[in-house]
């Protein structure tokens, strides 16, 4: 039981980190854009989105490869604790100035990427010899 809520919890925790450590990527690749009081372009805020859907699949495929039982509950969790999160950081930031759609992308996205990693660590595990 512990090693699988540690799983999904430091594999969203991971991704939470990796998604914050592309922010000096971001600032370099557009200066000026990621500025604190202002809201990015929106070419900004695809390669952000990007950058997310990335670290998103590579995390889920981690969530899935470490899980101890069944990855694909494992990976459901993963997605659902990213879901609830993505939520309550969509509601506040809401009535602010950044567009809706990138809150949306990233609530939609989520799904998607998660479903990728683990279609994409099952692939691993089927070429593994027995």
């Amino acid at each position: 039981m512990f090693k699988s809520i540690a799983a999904v919890i430091g594999t969203y925790l991971l991704s939470v980190l990796l998604v914050i450590a592309t922010d000096p990527l971001l600032s370099r690749l557009f200066p000026g854009d990621f500025v604190k009081g202002r809201v990015p372009s929106d070419t900004a805020l695809m390669a952000s989105t990007t950058l997310f859907v990335l670290v998103s699949i590579l995390c889920a495929w981690l969530c899935a490869r470490f899980s101890p039982g069944r990855a694909s509950r494992h990976v459901l969790w993963f997605f659902i604790l990213g879901e609830v999160m993505g939520v309550a950081t969509t509601i506040p930031n809401w009535s602010k100035d950044w567009p809706h759609w990138y809150w949306l992308s990233w609530l939609l996205t989520w799904p998607v990427s998660c479903w990728l990693g683990l279609v994409l660590a099952r692939r691993r595990t089927e070429r593994l010899p027995a």
